[in-house]
């Protein structure tokens, strides 16, 4: 006849069941926390992804910005007629103070050949001046919208980046404020432009093309500096080799009376 298990021996039992089942809870436990854990780490992943993407897309990076209406892929703002013979193309900076006092020595003239069929004018707005605008990147902001107001039927755009060299910030200071860009907008004869440039609609395109201009070629950086002028695709410096052409270099080039 099998012996009959003492009280001793079931507390004994009874310990070791607990135990068990206290072992196999903390294993479910930990399982648990693991899935919970390796779940969190997915979504904080796909968080960090999309803001990376966001980042980008903001910054001008990623997919290639579109052209705003009325602009050259590689963002020139055409002004003549566009079979003309002849194009001289002006890199420049609205944050600039170079561009500023260089602007009414060849501009008006530009403009009058313009008119006149003899040449056309590419306007190339760049932005590598942010840093002089006190954190207000009002270069970015200001080429923004000089890509907000072009393609708008009748627009002058030589009258309209007159006005914004006439009013153009001091460097180290504020900037203007996108109200300031839109009225000179506005004044210059643009419609509807308001969201365009508070939204800074195009400001990915503005990186893009600074970073396209300025890019590493053969004998260093197609655009080291503005203002930088072309003639017929290929640039012209002053008398000296450095600094931009004056008038008459410019329409010497051209083989026109200057």
């Amino acid at each position: 006849m099998p012996d009959r298990p003492t009280t001793k021996d079931a507390r004994r039992d009874a310990a070791r069941e607990k135990a068990r089942q206290m072992r196999e809870a903390q294993a479910r436990k930990q399982r648990r926390n693991r899935v919970l854990a390796i779940s969190a780490a997915a979504v904080a992943l796909v968080l960090v992804i999309g803001a990376v993407a966001f980042g980008i897309s903001r910054a001008g990076g990623g997919e290639p910005a579109a052209a705003p209406a009325g602009v050259t892929s590689d963002g020139g703002i055409i002004v003549g007629s566009a079979s003309a013979p002849h194009t001289v193309t002006l890199f420049e900076d609205y944050q600039c103070p170079v561009c500023k006092a260089y602007e009414p020595t060849v501009g008006p003239w530009l403009d009058q050949q313009a008119k006149a069929g003899t040449l056309k004018i590419e306007y190339r707005p760049i932005s590598f001046l942010d840093q002089m605008s006190n954190g207000n990147r009002y270069s970015t902001r200001a080429a923004n919208a000089a890509f907000c107001v072009v393609g708008q039927q009748g627009f002058d755009f030589f009258a309209y980046n007159t006005a914004m060299y006439q009013q153009q910030p001091e460097e180290n200071g504020n900037g203007l404020t996108d109200n300031k860009l839109i009225g000179i907008a506005e004044q210059a004869g643009a419609k509807n432009v308001s969201s365009c440039i508070a939204d800074g609609t195009y400001e990915g395109f503005v990186k893009q093309t600074t970073q396209a201009a300025m890019a590493q070629s053969g004998d260093g950086p197609k655009v080291k500096g503005t203002p930088t002028v072309f003639v017929d695709g290929k640039p012209l410096t002053g008398a000296s080799g450095q600094g931009a052409p004056t008038q008459q270099e410019i329409a010497t080039a051209l083989g026109i009376a200057g």
